[in-house]
């Protein structure tokens, strides 16, 4: 009986190699990690986070096997009580951090004789105001393990006028300034409606928050981790900014005079509209 040889093992020699660049062939289209990855080495930067996590989520969604801390870990949320802090009505609780501090400093001007609603006192009331809000948010992520960024390694980022989308708003907010102007002169009554008064309120937050936005996404573009913690209830802002613009000239146009100027806003609204949610 012929006996069997014995069969070598094969011989596997393994080469590793550590790659610091990946080439077109390594990613695949359909890959959102591997696209997220790969528009990051572009600019010179490894992907956010944010970017990492959201490329995690559309992989799930096309079947992959994902997981890990990074989809599992809760992002941060902005206190409901940061409404008050650009809605046109705040909640006016006294338990508020906003509105309870507003209401304290109006009766200390008030006690000491000077003129609550006087800009000098406003703006001064403003900004501490705005400053002990941010603390109590930073305090109150920190005791959750977010943490988020000091504000000193904050780049500063471009000025406003140096956004076309800025530009852009602003022009609108004319139009609806100069409708406000004009409207005056006419002694229109709908001035004095909550419709007007949206109306005139809320571009000025649009064009504040769409500004902030576009930082946040310069930020995030550049590598910085800050913008990350805000775009997110920014964008969410801006939104309903919209909405209760969008609402409000409906009303108007419906029912009230000078329809031709009220349908060019709400025309060149829904444009800006289009731009301002792709931010």
């Amino acid at each position: 009986m012929a006996k069997k040889k014995k069969r070598k093992k094969d011989k596997f020699e393994f080469e590793f190699e550590i790659v610091d660049k990946f080439d077109d062939e390594d990613f695949f289209d359909d890959c959102p990690i591997c696209q997220a990855m790969k528009l990051a080495q572009k600019k010179g930067r490894q992907p956010s986070s944010a970017e990492l996590k959201k490329a995690f989520l559309k992989a799930k969604e096309k079947g992959a096997i994902v997981g890990g801390s990074l989809l599992e870990e809760k992002e941060f949320q902005m206190p409901k009580w940061m409404e008050c802090t650009w809605r046109r009505v705040p909640c006016g609780r006294d338990d508020c951090p906003i509105c309870g501090r507003i209401k304290k400093d109006r009766q200390k001007h008030i006690e000491k004789g000077e003129n609550p609603d006087d800009p000098k006192f406003a703006f001064e009331d403003v900004g501490r105001n705005f400053k002990e809000a941010l603390k109590i948010i930073k305090k109150d992520a920190e005791s959750k393990g977010f943490d988020i960024t000091n504000i000193e390694d904050i780049q500063e980022p471009p000025k406003p006028q140096k956004f076309s989308l800025y530009n852009k708003i602003e022009k609108w907010n004319k139009s609806v300034k100069t409708l406000e102007n004009s409207s005056e002169v006419l002694g229109e009554f709908w001035l004095y409606t909550e419709e007007a008064a949206d109306l005139f309120w809320y571009p000025n937050i649009l064009l504040a928050k769409t500004y902030r936005q576009l930082c946040n996404k310069w930020h995030i573009k550049s590598g910085d981790d800050y913008g990350e913690f805000d775009y997110q209830y920014t964008g969410y802002v801006l939104k309903e900014c919209i909405e209760l613009l969008k609402k409000s000239l409906k009303k108007l146009i419906n029912n009230y005079p000078q329809k031709q100027e009220l349908n060019s806003i709400y025309s060149n609204l829904l444009k800006l509209e289009k731009e301002i949610i792709k931010i």
